[in-house]
Formats: structure tokens, C-alpha cells, sequence
């Protein structure tokens, strides 16, 4: 008898998982500290002011605020930038 499997099927069988990488939060959007905002494979794009970068390329924000996208297309930076005080009409007491 030959001593040989059949098909290959010792070689396959492996495979890597996804890493579910892209934007996660879009340009105007609202970020709380802590939350990613890109993944990524290498520098994309860059970290800009309030963001942090991890040692797999990830960005996130370092402090709450609004994102937004910047510079030009060769070293695009991801800033977030605390939103201002929204001013709400006060509302009188009719007496």
C-alpha cells in the first residue's frame, strides 16, 4: 500500500481570520475618548492632534470631540477636536 494521503488534504486547513480593518468613524462624526476611529494595515493615514496611534497602526482618540480629516492626499492626518457649547435658546417662565 502507498503511503501518501489523498487530495492534499494534510496541506490545507489554515487560514488566517479576517481584521475587520477600515474607517470606523467617518469625518463630522462624534468620538469619545478611547474609540477607534481607523484600522489599518501601515500608515494610511497619520495621527493628528487628539489622536493616538497603536503599535498595529490603529487610531483612535485620545479625547472627546469631532473628527475630521486633513491635509493633502500625501500624508492624510485624522484630528479630533473638542466640539464647542452648542447655545441653547433659554426658555422664559411664562407667569
Amino acid at each position: 500500500m502507498a503511503h501518501k494521503k489523498g487530495q492534499g488534504s494534510s496541506r490545507n486547513g489554515r487560514d488566517s481570520k479576517p481584521k475587520m480593518r477600515g474607517v470606523k468613524r467617518y469625518g463630522g462624526q462624534v468620538v469619545k475618548a478611547g474609540e477607534i476611529i481607523v484600522r489599518q494595515c501601515g500608515t494610511k493615514f497619520y495621527p493628528g492632534e487628539g489622536v493616538g496611534i497603536g503599535r498595529d497602526f490603529t487610531l483612535f482618540a485620545l479625547r472627546p470631540g469631532q473628527v475630521t480629516f486633513e491635509g493633502p492626499t500625501g500624508r492624510r492626518r485624522i484630528a479630533v477636536y473638542q466640539q464647542q457649547a452648542e447655545s441653547t435658546p433659554e426658555v422664559a417662565a411664562v407667569a
